[in-house]
């Protein structure tokens, strides 16, 4: 075997174990990813179900009762007047502004958190949006942007899925 022959095939050989070193990286990589998004989603769903945050999302139901509230509307006009203590349905628009911000930005997968939480969103935006919408007129759009992103994706979600994501053709309890 002459000296060039030699030098190609160990190219040859050389790319192929190269080759097989990226794929096996992007394999890898994949792995990673969904580690970290599976991560991200447990913190959520970990952080959801934190007593005073199960206890925020209920005071979101009070919203529009408070909305009738002249000091209550006064409160959220004035800047700093809103603390989490006396106005624990803020803990929850912190919740869903965090959330929104991890989807928007592809920090979670986003077919399975709304999978999970689209109809408590559009729930909670539902209930929180006269308040939010008198915030607006102190602070502009940018208030509850990634809560209201998130809301939009999941009203998006619930319209593309009215009957929810179960597999068709799978059989139901019901059918077995």
């Amino acid at each position: 075997m002459s000296a060039e022959t030699i030098g190609i095939a160990v190219s040859v050989a050389t790319l192929i174990v190269v080759g097989a070193a990226s794929a096996a990286a992007i394999v890898q990589l994949r792995h990673l990813r969904t580690s970290n998004q599976l991560s991200a989603l447990l913190g959520i769903m970990n952080q959801w179900n934190l007593p005073e945050v199960q206890s925020a999302l209920g005071e979101m139901r009070n919203i529009p009762e408070k909305m009738n509230d002249p000091e209550y509307v006064k409160a959220l006009l004035m800047p700093g007047s809103v603390n989490r203590v006396n106005y624990p349905e803020f803990l929850a628009f912190d919740l869903w502004e965090q959330i929104g911000t991890y989807s928007k930005h592809g920090l979670n997968d986003e077919s399975i958190l709304l999978d999970i939480v689209s109809a408590q969103v559009s729930t909670a935006w539902r209930l929180s949006e006269p308040a939010i919408t008198v915030i607006r007129t102190r602070t502009g759009p940018s208030a509850m942007e990634n809560f209201e992103w998130l809301a939009v994706r999941a009203k998006q979600w619930n319209e593309k899925h009215p009957d929810g994501t179960y597999p068709p053709g799978f059989p139901r309890m019901n059918d077995l």
